[in-house]
């Protein structure tokens, strides 16, 4: 770990200026209550305060290589009680030693120096007290700091587990719907069949090289539901009917790649599958607030008999709008007589 005070030079401004205002304060103070002549005091506050500011960026050593964690408190005071005392009388020595040299031949200063000798033994406690009280605050904070990148880290990559477990979950179980409609049409309609292979192809080729990314252009995705919707027509017919209205600001906004196919797929399978009737898919589009607001509804025929899923769809839209923007109120569902409606909104990113 870096010294913390040298790591950057704004942090060694920061420090100087510290003590810079601890000397003013020192020349106030003794120029206040003794009477010593300015220049005097002047010359001590810069001597005992330059050492001691000097001395004091040493003491980072002694916390840094002292473990909190390992080491018992009752050890840890005690070590830090020694050390204060030898650096404490270290820089009181070196600062009567330099002051006795410069004013040697000033009896009454000298005298003032030696009988002050205790309170600046307290005074120098406290400071040492302080600057490790601060190196172990900023080992804290750094510790902090690393923990939650850690934990920011460790949050984004099970997101992105999540995201891909659940976008993993559209192909098998849009494929196995499909292949089950293949299979009936080989029978009764071969080339049917053909045609419905083709299309499933290339909805899956899309859908695969959609994989790598997270967002995707509601142009291309809307390319890609006009292709499953194709390949639902071979089974459907003209029972299944696509209406759309999306402005042309909107196309270029961005969503979760595949989000879109399951509202269509729920559409499709409560709507045209348990219909004899005509049901008419209408998806409707606009940009708002810097949100991009999408409606996909349908008619329904309500006495049919619905059969019930695992609801995975809407399920997994609601999880994938949940784990990408961290909001639950991005999808609304909404159900009248012979209606269903899906709402859904994407926030998009400031410009």
């Amino acid at each position: 770990m870096i010294h913390p005070i040298l790591r950057k030079s704004r942090y060694l401004y920061y420090y100087i200026s510290i003590w810079a205002l601890v000397s003013v304060a020192h020349f106030f103070i003794i120029y206040y209550f003794y009477d010593i002549e300015p220049i005097k005091v002047v010359v001590e506050s810069l001597t005992f305060n330059v050492l001691f500011g000097a001395l004091g960026l040493s003491f980072w050593y002694a916390v840094k290589f002292s473990n909190v964690d390992s080491q018992p408190f009752a050890s840890i005071v005690v070590t830090h009680l020694v050390a204060a005392v030898i650096a404490v009388g270290l820089w009181i020595y070196v600062g009567h030693y330099i002051l006795n040299k410069v004013f040697s031949t000033d009896s009454d200063y000298i005298f003032f120096l030696n009988m002050t000798r205790p309170w600046r033994f307290v005074s120098g406690i406290l400071y040492y007290s302080l600057t490790i009280l601060f190196y172990y605050l900023t080992i804290n904070y750094d510790s902090l700091q690393e923990k939650i990148q850690h934990e920011t880290e460790l949050k984004s990559l099970v997101q992105t587990a999540e995201l891909n477990t659940l976008k993993s979950q559209l192909n098998p179980h849009f494929i196995f719907n499909s292949l089950n409609s293949i299979s009936a049409l080989t029978l009764i309609k071969p080339e049917k069949a053909q045609e419905m292979v083709i299309k499933l192809s290339d909805f899956l080729r899309y859908s695969l090289g959609q994989d790598g990314k997270q967002k995707t252009s509601l142009k291309e995705e809307l390319k890609n539901i006009e292709l499953y919707l194709d390949i639902e027509r071979i089974r459907f017919g003209d029972r299944l009917n696509f209406e759309k209205e999306v402005s042309k600001d909107c196309e270029n906004k961005f969503l979760p790649n595949l989000i879109l196919q399951p509202i269509f797929e729920n559409a499709i399978k409560h709507g045209v599958h348990e219909s004899i009737e005509g049901v008419t898919i209408n998806m409707n589009c606009i940009c708002e607030n810097n949100n991009l607001k999408i409606k996909v509804k349908n008619n329904f025929d309500p006495d049919a008999v619905v059969k019930k899923g695992e609801g995975i769809g809407l399920r997994n839209i609601e999880q994938r709008l949940l784990l990408s923007y961290q909001r639950t109120d991005l999808l609304r569902v909404k159900k009248s007589k012979n209606f269903f409606e899906v709402q859904l909104t994407v926030p998009q990113e400031e410009d």
